[in-house]
């Protein structure tokens, strides 16, 4: 229900649209996504001033995966907000908190995060809402996986703070040895089976492991013990063979499997295998699967020297585009090609931003009917992108990066008519290129391209006119 609140209409629509602005800004900066003072206060209020919107709010926030820790903090100013004003309605706090909490490290990560903002004194309502969520989270896969040294906090802390009542017996002994193995070294119960499979890992000489992935049922092995990957990779101390890879490669992710393309040739896997995992990124079902989208994919293309992986990510590519949302409206669509872009996106990537900014350039403006591809650097013009081309040709048709940045001359030339404005460019031209943008319209300047920018452009546009997605 909504429920009397003391700021004006104006005021409630202002704050809705800044904090739907935060939040769509987060979706593509990573440093947006910890919870601010005023992300709290605009939260606060709206708790008060419209609780239907905010939940809408919180509810689309979990569907977004990197606004998932973002949702969960504002949950809990939500909560303590409606709780503080004596505004709660019986059942709606618990609600709130069980439908927020979806991977079984939440609740812990919920209860932490309460006792750094309000301390020690958390609300009934609320444990009552996380021991809800851990009756639906725990289980022995859950407690492998989640309950670590690092986690916010332990599966046996959130038992205690809330009192969860065990659904079945299983869940019972879940419970009663994340509790023992926080007090030190116990057998694990016989009833919990992945639990044992993965002790019995655990407890293998190093020396003897890589004989594991000799047997014929070594992918059940793994699986029986419920290890992904990233575990079984840990478990031989980094050291993945071309054996280990194949054993571990059906189970992984769409973006894993993109993310380690090379190392699969550095250890030697086979081509047979190579075909397979090739087929599966290639094919337009698994990449929408996987959520995979153009920039992630040419950073795969780059970090590779074997052509065996090429036919696929090209094919991946294109499908990929069919995921980039269509702009409506005249939309100039810059990429600076300046030697500063010249640079790799991190130490760890061989991509470059000039690669970034081309690529996300291009597949945005092949999904947008009204789009100009303007490229500026040592030739500033149109783009041209041929109907039906492959993406991977319309990169080639990009000049090499080098000279000085010509981002704000190069808008100032092709600006005019448009009524959207993307550069793609490098921090050191930013300024200039916001001051060089001087028509009506949606502006933006984006120094860091990644895929994250294409929910993020439809997002923040979506704020600016207080249209909601939920």
């Amino acid at each position: 229900m909504t429920t009397p609140h003391s700021l004006a209409p104006s005021a409630v629509a202002t704050a809705k649209k800044e904090l739907f602005l935060l939040a769509a800004r987060a979706l593509a900066d990573p440093n947006a996504r910890n919870l601010s003072e005023r992300h709290a206060s605009l939260a606060g209020q709206l708790a008060v001033a419209d609780d239907a919107w905010m939940r809408g709010f919180i509810g689309w926030a979990r569907t977004q995966p990197a606004l998932r820790w973002f949702g969960i903090a504002v949950a809990v100013e939500f909560v303590h907000a409606r709780t503080d004003a004596g505004l709660a309605a019986p059942g709606e706090i618990r609600e709130v908190i069980d439908e927020v909490l979806s991977r079984p490290d939440e609740p812990g990560d919920l209860l932490a995060h309460w006792l750094r903002r309000y301390g020690r004194s958390i609300p009934k309502p609320v444990k009552a809402g996380v021991a809800d969520a851990a009756e639906r989270l725990y289980d022995e896969i859950a407690l492998a996986t989640y309950d670590t040294d690092d986690a916010a906090m332990r599966f046996a802390e959130v038992i205690a703070l809330t009192h969860p009542k065990a659904l079945g017996k299983i869940q019972n002994e879940v419970f009663q040895y994340a509790a023992l193995r926080r007090r030190g070294t116990h057998p694990v119960p016989s009833s919990l089976t992945t639990l044992v499979a993965r002790a019995q890992l655990e407890a293998l000489p190093a020396e003897k492991r890589p004989r594991v992935f000799d047997r014929p049922d070594a992918a059940g092995v793994f699986v029986k013990a419920a290890m992904s990957w990233q575990h079984v990779s840990a478990w031989l101390g980094g050291e993945m063979t071309d054996k280990a890879w194949a054993t571990v490669v059906p189970p992984m992710s769409y973006r894993d499997r993109l993310a380690h393309l090379r190392d699969f040739d550095l250890a030697g896997v086979s081509d047979e295998i190579a075909d397979w995992i090739s087929s599966d990124l290639a094919h337009a079902k698994s990449v929408k699967r996987g959520r995979a989208l153009p920039v992630e994919i040419l950073s795969a293309y780059r970090s590779v020297t074997s052509a065996r992986w090429s036919w696929a990510l090209e094919q991946a590519l294109d499908h990929a585009t069919a995921q980039v949302p269509a702009l409506s409206g005249r939309t100039l669509i810059l990429v600076d090609r300046s030697e500063e872009m010249s640079k790799t996106v991190s130490s760890a990537s061989a991509l470059t931003r000039a690669d970034a900014a081309a690529v996300f350039g291009s597949a945005l403006a092949q999904r947008s009917p009204s789009a100009e591809l303007v490229e500026c650097g040592p030739v500033t013009g149109p783009v041209e992108i041929k109907e039906s081309e492959r993406l991977i040709g319309v990169l080639g048709r990009f000049q090499a990066p080098e000279g000085p940045s010509t981002v704000a001359r190069a808008l100032r030339e092709h600006v005019q008519g448009h009524e959207r404005v993307i550069v793609l460019t490098h921090s050191g031209a930013a300024v200039e290129a916001a001051e060089a943008v001087t028509v009506p319209g949606h502006e933006h300047i984006i120094t860091e391209p990644a895929d994250a920018w294409f929910a993020a452009i439809t997002h923040i546009e979506m704020a600016r006119a207080g249209a909601w997605p939920f």
